[in-house]
């Protein structure tokens, strides 16, 4: 080599190769450092170890350095062992939780003791319904469009309440967009509508909304299923109205009553 080596230069630390400039640094290196290249200019830099790995730096005759890059392997193991760990715990906390909710769910719906069994109401349709009528955008504000799959009596316990509705359809169709409206008997159109898609598999088409309620008089609501302006929908069923899998098919609507609470 010609020219290199290491050189005070404006009172720093260059390092020169063939005349070259490779960098400068505000300090001399530090124990286990190394001038590492970068986009721009040379840097000092330090090899950190992470979870799993370590750096072995090793001096010979202070003049020999090795760098030896290794797998720790009481460190890792301990790394995967605590991420299964945690996965584990989670996934069965989730599945206690899941049937926590579910037994509860139940035991209000089959406890008639339980006073809430009075503003809870589920329904399950179990037929296969085959839904010829359609939902265009003449008919979709009124009560002609779709085909009605059932009709649900709630009687409310409470005036000036509100009923939140939830409905999980099972659907299947050629492949297009699948519409749920939610009618109250009484009105002129649907008080919600949702909207939910099958590739010609059964698939779940969802309906959440809140109704408010003025009296105590029986209210009943009739849920109509349709292809968007084309298309015959099964409900509870294959595409070409066979049971999936040979099974019967469950879909369900729920109807909750709440009441603003208030002082005293």
């Amino acid at each position: 080599m010609g020219n290199s080596g290491f050189y005070l230069n404006n009172n720093q630390n260059c390092v020169f190769a063939d005349n070259i400039k490779v960098g400068q640094m505000q300090s001399p290196l530090q124990d286990q450092q190394l001038i590492l290249g970068t986009t721009s200019t040379p840097t000092a830099a330090k090899i950190i170890a992470k979870e799993g790995l370590k750096v072995d730096i090793t001096t010979t005759n202070n003049t020999d350095t090795s760098i030896d890059l290794s797998v720790d392997p009481d460190a890792l193991s301990k790394l995967i062992l605590d991420r299964i760990q945690k996965e584990l715990v989670d996934a069965i906390i989730e599945n206690i939780t899941n049937s926590l909710i579910q037994e509860v769910i139940d035991k209000i719906v089959s406890d008639p003791t339980l006073a809430l069994t009075k503003a809870f109401k589920n329904f399950s349709i179990s037929d296969k319904i085959q839904c010829n009528g359609l939902f265009t955008k003449t008919n979709i504000s009124t009560l002609l469009g779709g085909t009605e799959i059932g009709k649900f009596t709630i009687t409310p316990d409470n005036t000036d309440s509100m009923f939140l509705i939830s409905a999980d359809i099972i659907a299947s169709r050629m492949e297009g967009n699948v519409v749920l409206a939610l009618v109250r008997e009484g009105d002129s159109g649907p008080c919600a509508i949702s909207y939910g898609y099958s590739s010609g598999i059964p698939n779940v088409c969802s309906l959440r909304t809140a109704v408010s309620n003025s009296g105590t008089t029986p209210v009943t609501f009739s849920l109509r299923v349709g292809g968007m302006e084309s298309g015959v929908v099964w409900v509870n069923a294959l595409a070409n109205g066979d049971s999936i899998l040979g099974t019967t098919t469950t879909s369900n609507i729920s109807f909750l009553e709440v009441k603003q609470q208030t002082n005293g």
